[in-house]
């Protein structure tokens, strides 16, 4: 089964959380945000917010498709990054709302609920890999 790479505001990390703990339940590779460096609660030097964009580009790049945790259809400024660099690979981004900013409307694939994610990405790669 492909990976699927969930981005998101360390606003909605605990729903990031729980979304990744269903996937993997279903036995689906889940590459996530790095909880321990999560800006509302600690504070992120320039050299680590380098280092951690670096790092999670490479989640993306390895992953059969992006999941946008956007509450309210915010997306922030590095998931706007994620998104765009997704695009430019041709890996689907799937969001969990409708995005405010319309630049980031036109790379989205679908908009997918929180609540009808695990299925439908479970049932996504599930496909990805029989291909």
């Amino acid at each position: 089964m492909g990976e699927v790479t969930i981005c998101s505001s360390s606003k909605y990390y605990g729903v990031v959380q729980s979304l990744a703990g269903e996937l993997v339940d279903r036995q689906v590779v889940v590459n996530t945000p790095r909880f321990d460096f999560d800006e509302e609660i600690v504070e992120v030097r320039a050299e680590q917010k380098w280092a951690l964009t670096h790092e999670f580009l490479g989640k993306v790049r390895r992953s059969a498709c992006i999941y946008v945790v956007a509450e309210g259809g915010y997306t922030g400024r590095s998931v706007c990054i994620e998104i765009g660099f997704a695009a430019a690979l041709d890996i689907p981004v799937f969001i969990s709302e409708r995005p405010l900013e319309e630049a980031v409307n036109a790379l989205v694939s679908e908009v997918v609920s929180i609540d009808d994610a695990p299925d439908f990405l479970t049932g996504l790669l599930n496909t990805v890999e029989r291909s």
